[in-house]
């Protein structure tokens, strides 16, 4: 649904709306235009209703005055309070613990100018919870805070440096954005964060998730850790909290975000060294826009932007560059991309491109680069992988051009690799990858696969077995088979790796009838996906098995299933 124009969005909501009765939920909308953009949907018959919600009431009133309207009460003092105890207190939450009664005199002092917001005090609160003496309490206490804003930034101003920084970064976002945080990790990476010492021999994506945690505790951003992987896998910004990031990112001219759907010439050039474009449209031109001098350089939502090769040869300091849905002159990517020998991180992911230049081979210094590119046929590249002996990422194109062969021997940094072929590469390249965690592998022929440190394996291979558990790393934590046509049940030795967290047997992967989840096996598998398993008939899982399982995703017709359990 994030992919739909608004156009398709609408569409498909008339169509709902015709054929069945539907609750419809619109979630802050803040201006009373944004509601008459939508506002012909909603055809004048009964079957529907609608849940709006706005900071102003007048929004609401606008949509219709005879609206029923719920305002949401603010915390009283004694919820404020016990909210925020909750959090400034988070070891001492026992009926026996008493709060030092000028540690409470001054937090309830300080809890006033929160207005009753939750937000707020929990910010406050995983604020001071940091501060364990009376001290520093007063020295809170002393500032001039007069509002829930004032509060609020004062919790930024009191990060440390490195914490600003990622912090201010997230400015680049849009408003309820997901945030992807492997991605987020090596943006931090490549801005050349300092990092506390405790943060050394640590990889790009674990002190992004330390990070991550250090800004969730103090309440400023909102992310949880994904049950499977242990990772921090999205994070947002509360709306509040994130009027807070703007006005910091723009105090202190850390970057410029542009709304591309506007004219450019609306908007003086940019002034910071970094810039974010959400939503170009065909008009848009960011070279009114954008400086010669930017290290960063996002566009988000962008499939309707087409790139130029004035626009990539004029910025060679740049060392971020997410040019991820954008479009390019008959599919080829520019040769001035290689004129950016400063860049660290390249995107093309879903660009429309079906040629990659040769000079690509003077991004030495990349880290990151995804070639996940959208087309509906073979991409071209050369050889100029072999080059990039810094890269720590790379996710390769969905389907390369059969007579082109690539070289990654030297490639002994990456830690993930997607979309490796044997058709254009050699397995034997793998084996001086001792960082590999993450691989997604296409195989023509039978394999030894020597990477024991992977905790991700994407298969596609045809085999009529799996090998023996000894042939598979030990700590693997992820695994995906795809068109496999096994003919002996996988779950034989599937279940006898320990780690094993999430397993999705995709299209083609089993060619059995039968498949057996013995007693005891998959001691710590979280997550199943059996998909398109078109000649399994029976599934029999036995009590004990999968003790932990808790998302079950299937896509394909058994008709004996879970006999011998009580599920």
């Amino acid at each position: 649904m994030l992919e739909m124009t608004e156009d398709e969005l609408q569409e498909k909501l008339v169509r709902v709306l015709e054929t069945q009765n539907a609750l419809i939920v619109i979630d802050d909308i803040w201006r009373e235009r944004d509601w008459d953009r939508i506002k012909h949907v909603f055809l004048p018959r009964k079957g529907w209703k609608v849940i709006l919600t706005s900071r102003n009431e007048g929004v609401a009133l606008h949509a219709d005055p005879k609206c029923v309207t719920f305002k949401l009460d603010y915390l009283t003092c004694e919820d404020s309070w016990n909210l925020f105890k909750r959090i400034a207190f988070p070891m001492k939450d026992t009926t026996e613990y008493k709060v030092d009664e000028e540690m409470e005199e001054m937090g309830k002092k300080m809890i006033e100018h929160c207005g009753g917001l939750p937000l707020a005090l929990k910010v406050l609160g995983g604020l001071l919870a940091a501060q364990y003496t009376l001290r520093e309490w007063k020295r809170f206490s002393d500032r001039n805070i007069s509002s829930v804003f004032h509060v609020l930034c004062l919790s930024f101003d009191e990060l440390p440096i490195y914490l600003k920084h990622c912090f201010l970064y997230l400015a680049h976002f849009p408003e309820d954005y997901a945030i992807n945080v492997e991605k987020l990790s090596y943006y931090w990476a490549v801005e050349g964060i300092s990092r506390p010492r405790y943060y050394d021999g640590a990889n790009i994506r674990d002190v992004a998730d330390g990070y991550i945690e250090e800004l969730v505790k103090r309440n400023m951003v909102i992310s949880e850790r994904d049950v499977m992987t242990s990772r921090f896998e999205t994070c947002q910004l509360h709306d509040t909290m994130r009027e807070v990031c703007l006005y910091k990112a723009k105090e202190e001219n850390f970057l410029q975000v542009v709304q591309g759907t506007s004219t450019a010439n609306s908007y003086s050039p940019c002034k910071s060294r970094r810039l974010a474009v959400h939503w170009p449209d065909k008009t848009f031109n960011v070279e009114e826009v954008a400086n010669a001098s930017l290290i960063t350089l996002l566009f988000i939502m962008s499939e309707e932007w087409k790139a130029t090769s004035l626009f990539l040869g004029r910025h060679k300091l740049i060392r971020v560059l997410d040019l991820s849905s954008v479009k390019f002159e008959r599919g080829k990517l520019p040769s001035s991309i290689g004129n950016l020998i400063h860049l660290r991180y390249l995107s093309l992911y879903e660009a429309h491109v079906t040629h990659l230049p040769y000079s690509m081979r003077n991004l030495k210094q990349l880290l990151y680069l995804n070639l996940y590119v959208h087309t509906t046929g073979e991409t071209y590249m050369p050889n100029f992988l072999k080059e990039m002996r810094e890269l720590t990422y790379l996710y390769l194109p969905r389907e390369i051009h059969k007579k082109v062969k690539i070289e990654l021997g030297n490639l002994v940094n990456l830690e993930t690799l997607k979309n490796f072929s044997t058709e254009h590469g050699s397995v034997s390249d793998l084996q001086g990858m001792t960082r590999l965690r993450a691989l997604s592998i296409y195989i023509r022929e039978g394999f030894v696969l020597d990477c024991v440190h992977l905790r991700q394996l994407k298969l596609e291979i045809y085999m009529p077995r799996l090998p023996d558990k000894k042939h598979f790393p030990s700590h693997l934590t992820t695994i995906s088979l795809i068109a496999c046509r096994l003919t002996e049940d996988p779950m034989l030795i599937l279940e006898k790796l320990v780690h094993l967290k999430e397993v999705y047997l995709g299209a083609r992967s089993f060619s059995g009838r039968r498949m057996v989840c013995s007693r005891g096996g998959f001691p710590q598998l979280h997550k199943l996906k059996l998909w398109r398993l078109d000649e399994l008939e029976e599934w029999i899982v036995e009590e004990d098995s999968m003790p932990l399982l808790h998302i079950l995703s299937i896509r394909a017709t058994i008709h004996y299933f879970f006999r011998g359990s009580e599920y």
